[in-house]
């Protein structure tokens, strides 16, 4: 069975980020883009964003399930690695699983060597329809 992941961040993904300071809530246009990118992409989640601390899979889940999300989530990456960034937490949990292909949806760019694999976001937007086929493509392509 072909396995895609996407590891999505939340803030400035699907939470547009309208000032430094203040966050916004889910947004779910930028829903509706993740779920015709999993379906089309026949991937799965798993999250990847700050919102994964102190939550389970299950918690992260029924919050993207509340806003419309119709795909799944299967896993947050680790939290345990002391100093690392988001890249190396990626690649901790790619060392771990076996995928087809993958795609990073964020609006850091701190990927490392994992870059090529990353459509970033504009924060105060979130993700957009016009991302679609780019993030599709991506997860299309063998690692």
């Amino acid at each position: 069975m072909t396995r895609r992941v996407i590891f999505l961040d939340i803030d400035g993904v699907l939470a547009p980020i309208h000032h430094w300071d203040r966050y916004g809530d889910l947004d779910p246009a930028c829903v509706q883009v993740l779920n015709e990118i999993a379906a089309h992409g026949g991937a799965d989640v798993v999250v990847s964003s700050t919102w994964r601390y102190g939550r389970s899979v299950a918690d992260l889940q029924a919050m993207l399930d509340s806003q419309g999300f119709t795909g799944r989530v299967i896993d947050k990456t680790p939290t345990g690695l002391r100093g690392a960034d988001r890249g190396e937490e990626i690649a901790a949990w790619l060392a771990e699983h076996a995928v087809d292909g993958y795609v990073i949806i964020d609006d850091h760019v701190d990927m490392g060597g994992l870059r090529s694999h990353l459509v970033q976001t504009q924060p105060a937007h979130g993700l957009q329809p016009a991302d679609a086929p780019r993030v599709i493509a991506m997860l299309m392509r063998p690692h």
